[in-house]
């Protein structure tokens, strides 16, 4: 970084502000001994466990702000002010043919992929995490936008980095499928618009405005720069890489064109290319040619020289840099467009050309429809405006870009599974598809693959399971059970079955596959894919999966109750008690669950072991279905507080690995504080939020989403403040040697399935049921009210939430159109009207409704709900 910063570009510490609380704690105390009872040596965390972030620090959220940013109005764009962050403040664009990491310097990586064919990394750029042996930035930038004053010589990026030159005023709005930089240097004012169109078609579109706001001509010229890889994501190897690389220049479509031709090849959408509406001066296809040989992005050649060079690119580092000179009069405007693509066949260039040159404003007006049209489905209005626009914008968004393109393209089973439950209600169609989609790579024997695009036929446990959460959640949104006798092929195989038969399937597979403690078997590994060691000889047991699976059990019976299948409901029933006996049997620690067993039947995450004495899997999940009794609840969340907690949520395991252990697997052989080895995983902890919400505990359940939750600020040395402003797979772990508390992976986390799906369900309380609408909200004591526009089987509820005694749950009652209502379960209207609907939070105790009830005495139900609604348009 240049040490010449200007007022957007400070020296800020790079280092994650760790909390002096945490920086005292010896987390590794005592971690050479096995623990001699069953207490454990309590983890790092920043609060007592009854502590919520607000209250521990004397301050409102409102009052600190991200050092690097801010949300707009609305919360549609997250604006960065300062360029110099401590780490990529990131967006992603997509649509169903490519997605794009754009970071907030406009630099990342562009991928795409052709129908079902194997995907192409057009650029591999900074930005993308799963690149894990990537590193550094200056040979994978892209995007980059280089301005010269030809008068003086002086050169500057509009991205800032990589000459990293202070700017007068330096802007980036990351929006909902867009990202937008301003940079005002010497007079210039430089706008840089980057989006994916909707649409089947692989392409960027840019659009430039250069303006110049000083009162005499400027003689500019403006390069723009993109690095040509065409890597293949599944692994296909045609002999050589660079070999088979070429770029040249076609005059007649006025476009550098990039090509990678190898001998064998997966298909032939191998052709990349970046042309504009305005005249390219000149081009270089060289990475040598255009940086020079011993040269940086930071002070290239051409830029340099003020010309490129008409290089061609051959057999090395392809590039596509393009020249564009403008003479601008004060205060005038140039525009300039670039599409930036690919396709499989040069000629195509003049299509791509015809349809987004000059119409770019028409597709960017797509977008924004399309997006306010999701940001206006399901909607709350909270007391906490983060939470609103975490929930109502980038909460749907993150789950969006989940459900097309789940992990940078790659579908892992449980993972696109997964985010078909977070897409049921915000985009049916969609979790429709990921399920038939999903079917077609299950086993004949109930088993599923690890994943897809590309296969990975790693024998999972868990794969198939998470079939019956998307299912049912899908079949009680839409009402759709014509989906249940639908023929799916098997994948590998010549057989078919119906839906309901694939469910059966996979259910009857760990019914029959479960080991000498009645528990689930695990296989390669379960959700914790890390897990690799402990079954592999075929007798290791998973408690996790084996109280999702009771979880299972009983959606099903509930489904089968709901098609009036006695025999099934039944069958399901028995199954779930079975298996919540052997856990409660011989899963229970004292104080806390166990995670697995191993194949010689050695518990994992016990009191008894070195490392990793507690999970936190089995502990949320232990809540969610039920499994636990009220005193064992009590007892796990008492140990998750002590061992796991931490100023940002739960750590997913404590202490964390520090010695490889051949019968645990791959997980122990990572660095402390990394990955599965004691992160902070936001999967978990919306997990754990959703069964603090089934016990009714939502002031809880609210100090942990404010923890996970970034941009929301204990205070000024709050960790997150150094983070993104949206959700990561997780944070470092407080025993990470350098980084505690640094985010991986921003967007990808399946977390965002969970989040969409328990907020708006179970927290405001709006859950669909197979035949009506059940409004059982589960609100913090300190929100009054809080209320969801909840559209569902083609009927609009606008739902209003009262909480005059500041439960956090209780009796609900409900007066719906103005008169009262007899319980809280809706009727599925259907008839394309909004109802009005108030739902009041009363104690248990309190009697039914009555014309006194509500604490107005002698006012019926129908003035009462006149007076909530007057004040409500008030």
């Amino acid at each position: 970084m240049s040490k010449n910063n200007g007022s957007n570009g400070n020296n800020h510490n790079q280092k994650l502000r760790i909390s002096k609380s945490l920086k005292s704690t010896n987390v590794l105390a005592r971690l050479g001994q096995p623990s001699q009872s069953r207490r454990v040596t309590t983890a790092t965390k920043a609060f007592s466990p009854g502590q919520s972030i607000e209250q521990s620090n004397g301050a409102s959220l409102k009052s600190c702000e991200h050092p690097y940013g801010h949300f707009n109005e609305d919360g549609t764009e997250f604006i960065v002010t300062n360029p110099n962050a401590p780490r990529a403040l990131d967006n992603f664009l997509w649509n169903d043919a490519c997605f794009s990491i754009v970071q907030h310097t406009a630099v990342g990586c562009f991928d795409y992929q052709p129908g079902d064919k194997e995907a192409i990394q057009l650029f591999t750029g900074i930005g993308r995490v799963c690149d894990f042996d990537v590193f550094g930035r200056d040979h994978l930038m892209n995007r980059l936008i280089y301005i010269r004053d030809n008068d003086t010589g002086a050169f500057w990026n509009l991205n800032w980095e990589p000459i990293c030159r202070p700017s007068e005023k330096f802007e980036c709005r990351q929006g909902l499928g867009y990202t937008i930089l301003t940079n005002t240097t010497d007079g210039i004012r430089a706008r840089f618009r980057i989006f994916v169109p909707p649409g089947n078609d692989p392409v960027e579109l840019w659009d430039l405005e250069i303006e110049n706001c000083h009162r005499h001509v400027r003689n500019l010229s403006i390069f723009a720069y993109v690095q040509f890889q065409f890597t293949f994501k599944w692994g296909f190897n045609g002999y050589g890489d660079t070999i088979y690389r070429e770029v040249h220049f076609n005059h007649e479509q006025n476009a550098v064109v990039a090509s990678k031709h190898p001998f064998r090849r997966p298909h032939d959408f191998l052709t990349g290319f970046l042309t504009s509406d305005q005249p390219i001066t000149a081009f270089d296809g060289s990475r040598d040619a255009f940086v020079g040989i011993y040269g940086t992005l930071k002070d290239p050649f051409a830029v340099k020289q003020g010309r490129c060079s008409n290089t061609p690119g051959s057999a090395e580092a392809t590039v596509g840099a393009v020249q564009f000179d403008f003479k601008i009069k004060a205060g005038e405007t140039k525009p300039l467009t670039l599409v930036l693509g690919a396709t499989d066949n040069e000629g195509k260039i003049a299509s791509y050309r015809k349809r987004y040159l000059g119409h770019t404003e028409a597709f960017f007006a797509q977008l924004v429809t399309q997006n306010s049209q999701m940001v206006a489905t399901n909607r709350v209005k909270t007391p906490d405006p983060l939470f609103d626009q975490m929930v109502n914008v980038w909460i749907k968004q993150g789950a969006n870009y989940g459900s097309r393109w789940c992990r940078w393209g790659w579908n892992g089973y449980r993972d696109i599974v997964q985010h078909g439950l977070g897409v049921s209600a915000l985009n049916p169609p969609r979790a429709r598809a990921i399920l038939l989609e999903s079917l077609r790579y299950q086993f004949p024997t109930g088993q599923a693959l690890r994943g897809w695009n590309p296969v990975d036929e790693k024998p999972y446990s868990d794969s198939a399971l998470w079939l019956v959460f998307t299912l049912c959640a899908y079949l009680k949104e839409t009402g759709d059970f014509a989906l249940l006798e639908e023929q799916v092929p098997y994948y590998g195989g010549d057989t078919s079955a119906s839906v309901l038969d694939h469910i059966r399937t996979a259910l009857d597979f760990l019914e029959k596959n479960k080991g000498k403690h009645g528990l689930c078997l695990i296989k390669f590994g379960d959700w914790n894919d890390s897990l690799t060691g402990v079954g592999k000889e075929g007798r290791g047991e998973s408690v996790w999966l084996s109280i999702a699976y009771a979880e299972a059990m009983r959606e099903m019976a509930g489904l089968m109750d709901f098609l009036s299948r006695a025999d099934a409901q039944a069958d399901y029933s028995c199954r779930r008690e079975a298996m919540m006996a052997a856990i409660n049997t011989h899963a229970w620690d004292g104080d806390w669950y166990r995670r697995c067993y191993d194949d010689d039947g050695h518990p994992i995450g016990s009191h008894e072991n070195r490392f990793a004495r507690i999970f936190m899997e089995p502990q949320c999940w232990a809540l969610i279905a039920g499994i636990a009794s009220p005193e064992r609840s009590r007892q796990l969340i008492d140990s998750c507080d002590r061992l796991l907690l931490t100023e940002l949520g739960y750590m997913l395991l404590s202490p964390s690995y520090t010695e490889l252990d051949p019968a645990i697997g791959r997980i122990s052989s990572m660095e402390p504080g990394i990955a599965e080895n004691g992160t902070i995983y936001t999967h978990l902890n919306i997990w754990m939020i959703l069964g603090l919400l089934r016990l009714g505990k939502a002031d809880k359940a609210y100090d942990i989403f404010k923890r996970i939750t970034p941009c929301s600020f204990s205070g000024p040395m709050d960790p997150k403040r150094n983070a993104s402003f949206l959700y990561a797979n997780c944070y470092y772990g407080p025993q990470h040697k350098n980084r505690p508390f640094e985010q991986q992976f921003t967007w990808i986390t399946g977390s965002y399935a969970w989040l969409n799906t328990v907020l708006i369900n179970e927290w405001i309380g709006a859950k669909a049921e197979y035949n009506g609408l059940r409004i059982q909200p589960c609100l913090p004591t300190t929100w009054p009210e809080a209320s969801v526009t909840r559209t569902w089987r083609g009927a609009t509820y606008q739902i209003r939430v009262r909480n005059p005694h500041g439960l956090e749950k209780g009796r609900v009652e409900l007066i719906v159109d103005g008169k009262p209502f007899p319980d809280d379960f809706l009727p599925a209207f259907a008839d394309g009207k909004t109802h009005e609907v108030i739902a009041i939070i009363l104690p248990l105790a309190e009697s039914r409704v009555s014309p006194k009830a509500k604490g107005v005495a002698g006012k019926s139900l129908a003035v009462v709900a006149q007076r909530i609604l007057r004040k409500a348009v008030r």
